[in-house]
């Protein structure tokens, strides 16, 4: 009797969905939070994704956002397939067209794009999905967004919640949040009343973007996607420049400010204010990266982001 794998499953879900034999099921070595893997099937490749838990991504989210990337004529991988019932797999999973191209990360880490490069083609892109408006900021759901208030949204779902989830007895939390509401929150409260919510990416790094042999670029993995302001994935690039790019050549900040200007356009905030509004948004994407690293048990990784959130607080201080 033959023992059925978790690729049979995906093999099962797919064809489903496809209406015909899938000959091919392989993981692909990425899909940190969902399982995610590549299917063959009438000369064609999909991507299969398996939702893990049952709140993430928030229910309808994916559907809006294919909905409004569609609509919007924006470059994506189109679904084909979305559920969450658990007939196939006890969260649900997907089915999206394989986008082919170069991986960007792997691109910059051996020298074939230039960081410079990837930041200007990602801005160029990035115009186009900040020009999908939603009602209200936070997890959107199916579209309507789900605060009035960006500045108390972020801090309490995506710094002080992750921080909770940090048990290591030093109660980070509570030893953090004051200075999160004197260090951070005044310098997001003294511009806020320029934000408007759009459709971020959230997770608008190399590692999510491809680039095919015509030069057509594209960001996949929409599951961080949230409504923010524009500045938000901005911050997530300089973010990844200042300190997760490894062994990439100099750091050329402004060069990298420069270039992702250059594909974007004017963000509506001057030098020095966007400045500050880095330093506050670091803060806050530091936290969530050292709640992931402790969840996965990485204790080096923990160490380094933990001592970077601190330089960060110190360095984001109000003005």
């Amino acid at each position: 009797m033959k023992v059925l794998t978790y690729e049979d499953g995906v093999k099962a879900a797919a064809e489903s969905v496809l209406g015909a034999e899938v000959c091919n099921v392989s993981r692909l070595p990425f899909g940190n939070v969902n399982e995610v893997f590549e299917v063959e099937s009438g000369g064609r490749a999909y991507v299969v994704k398996v939702f893990r838990y049952a709140g993430w991504p928030e229910a309808g989210k994916l559907p809006w956002v294919e909905s409004q990337l569609t609509r919007g004529g924006v470059p994506h991988a189109r679904m084909i397939h979305y559920s969450r019932d658990a007939t196939h797999f006890p969260q649900g999973f997907s089915v999206c067209e394989f986008a082919a191209g170069d991986n960007c990360k792997g691109a910059v880490r051996e020298g074939r794009l230039k960081p410079e490069a990837f930041c200007e083609l990602a801005g160029v892109f990035l115009r186009r999905v900040h020009a999908i408006s939603v009602p209200r900021y936070g997890y959107i759901g199916d579209g309507r967004g789900m605060s009035e208030d960006f500045t108390g949204w972020l801090l309490a779902r995506e710094v002080f919640d992750n921080l909770r989830k940090v048990d290591d007895g030093s109660s980070l939390e509570e030893t953090l949040r004051p200075r999160f509401e004197r260090e951070v929150e005044p310098v997001l409260r003294r511009y806020e009343s320029r934000f408007t919510p759009v459709l971020v990416h959230g997770d608008c790094t190399p590692k999510n973007a491809l680039l095919d042999t015509e030069g057509r670029f594209v960001f996949v993995d929409w599951d961080e996607a949230f409504a923010g302001f524009r500045v938000w994935d901005y911050a997530s690039l300089t973010y990844w420049y200042a300190y997760m790019l490894k062994g990439v050549g100099a750091r050329d900040a402004a060069g990298l400010g420069d270039a992702f200007f250059r594909g974007y356009g004017e963000i509506g905030f001057d030098p020095e204010e966007l400045r500050e509004l880095e330093r506050a948004l670091h803060a806050a994407q530091a936290a969530g990266e050292l709640s992931y690293l402790y969840t996965i048990g990485d204790e080096s990784g923990y160490k380094s982001a933990r001592a970077r959130l601190m330089h960060l607080l110190d360095t984001s201080r109000a003005r």
